[in-house]
């Protein structure tokens, strides 16, 4: 009888240690915090992204919603965008629109660019700024004694640019017109080079249609009178109003 008693309390010892196991959560013996884990860091993250919800997969992360990502002079709003890592790139593909200011020191200009498009990329590993389909680049340039305002509306299918460039190459169906004043200007072309430092909207059509349509002042009649430049290339100063035809 004591041998039974012995056995029976035995096995109860198991089953209850048994079950006590099973009840307890599972720990990783292997898991040890990284040493900075619990460690903010003091300095300023280089990009700032904000949206409604987020989804990662394949090393894509998905941003849905009202998604702002902030980063230096630059502002992207969209619906929608995908982002990695590595390679450090985003891409908006719903309502995207980015803004940039910023102050051009050669000319005492400030400056404010808005580009709209069905897909706007950008990449900070090779500092590459693309956009396609239906793009519409609104240039503001406004002088720092606050004497002169201009605008500058460019239309085109597809844009490329890139950051240590001043050059912003647009291409397809390009059109270019300043809305404001009482003497608007347009222009269009097969492409359309806008060097950013200087001001300059470059047209070229291989077959000599780049046109821009402007005004110069007469000095007989002291009026303004519309003179148009047409050619396979059109150099175009959307501060200054002066151009030449090649």
């Amino acid at each position: 009888m004591r041998k039974n008693l012995v056995f029976f309390i035995v096995i109860f010892g198991i089953i209850s240690i048994t079950l006590f196991a099973a009840n307890e959560p599972l720990v990783p013996e292997d898991f040890i915090p990284a040493s900075d884990t619990f460690v903010i860091k003091r300095e300023k993250p280089d990009a700032v992204i904000l949206a409604d919800t987020l989804t990662a997969r394949d090393g894509i992360i998905t941003l849905e919603g009202r998604v702002k990502a902030t980063r230096q002079n630059d502002i992207l709003t969209c619906q929608q965008a995908q982002l990695c890592n590595k390679p450090q790139w985003i891409l908006a593909t719903i309502r995207p629109s980015l803004f940039r200011k910023e102050s051009i020191f050669e000319l005492k200009v400030v400056r404010e660019m808005n580009i709209t498009a069905k897909n706007i990329y950008l990449c900070k590993d090779d500092g590459l700024l693309s956009a396609s389909d239906t793009v519409v680049v609104t240039i503001d340039e406004t002088t720092w004694d606050l004497a002169t305002h201009t605008r500058v509306v460019i239309t085109s299918d597809d844009l490329i640019g890139k950051e240590d460039s001043e050059r912003m190459i647009f291409s397809g169906n390009v059109k270019i017109y300043e809305p404001e004043g009482e003497n608007p200007s347009d222009g269009k072309g097969d492409r359309l080079d806008y060097l950013r430092k200087r001001s300059l909207a470059v047209l070229s059509s291989a077959a000599g249609n780049a046109l821009i349509n402007t005004w110069e002042l007469n000095p007989d009649t002291n009026q303004k009178e519309k003179r148009s430049l047409k050619g396979k290339r059109v150099i175009y100063n959307t501060l200054t109003k002066e151009g030449i035809s090649e």
